[in-house]
């Protein structure tokens, strides 16, 4: 190689460098892979074409290839950097939704728990029992000497309230449990993908979750909440190189 000459792989480098420049925009550099190609399809031969030894401008050739690598991996690297922005931006946007859930639920509970449970007491208070779906239902010690048409009227209005009530705090539950489900990809086994990512990418969300098993009632949703601070610790442990996701 003569004085001056640049290796291929260094002058790789130098376009590389030249063409991650930000001042650099995605359309330059499409125009200039499109020139480039058009100039490798002028020389390449055709059928019947007689090439002249060497080639047509072998320097010219070998640096075309050269600048049509290094653009084509650079477009390369800024569809994956897209990309990757895409999946932080919806791994946090998730996170977001399952958490504002969360909070709704607590602070909405209070006070469906409330209604209800004043509604069952004048339920109870009035005579009648009342079941675990809300459902209202006359004793034996009303229904004797009470006017039935009166008793069932009451039963009636009694239990549309309850029912309604107990619809109300069990909807909120099950609703706010399946979105957590759904946007944090937890399934019936391993860590959330959700969870995973957003921990090895340094984020710690497992207070809100703790503070939510410690204010739920037992049930369902509660369940997940604990099972998650439980994921989140267990992705702690895993190797993986954090990604920062900012």
């Amino acid at each position: 190689m003569s004085d001056g000459e640049v290796e291929p792989a260094e002058a790789h480098d130098q376009y590389l460098r030249a063409f991650r420049h930000p001042s650099v925009s995605r359309d330059q550099l499409r125009d200039l892979l499109d020139a480039v190609n058009a100039f490798l399809d002028t020389i390449t031969p055709k059928e019947g074409e007689v090439t002249p030894r060497g080639g047509w401008a072998p320097e010219s050739t070998a640096m075309a290839f050269q600048i049509g690598r290094a653009v084509e991996q650079v477009l390369s690297e800024r569809e994956d950097a897209d990309r990757e922005l895409v999946r932080r931006r919806d791994i946090r946007d998730r996170l977001v939704a399952a958490l504002d859930a969360v909070l709704d639920c607590l602070r909405t509970l209070p006070d469906l728990a409330e209604a209800e449970v004043a509604l069952g007491t004048i339920c109870v208070n009035e005579g009648f029992q009342v079941y675990e779906d809300g459902s209202v239902r006359s004793t034996p010690q009303q229904e004797a000497g009470a006017d039935a048409g009166l008793l069932e009227r009451r039963r009636v209005e009694l239990d549309e309230q309850m029912t309604a009530a107990v619809a109300a705090r069990t909807g909120l539950v099950d609703d706010t449990t399946d979105l957590i489900r759904e946007r944090l990809g937890v399934a019936d086994v391993g860590i959330p993908w959700v969870i995973l990512a957003a921990t090895q990418g340094g984020l710690d969300v497992s207070e809100p979750f703790e503070f939510a098993a410690d204010h739920l009632p037992d049930g369902e949703l509660r369940d997940l909440m604990v099972q998650l601070v439980t994921d989140i610790e267990l992705a702690r442990t895993l190797e993986e190189p954090a990604r920062p996701l900012r």
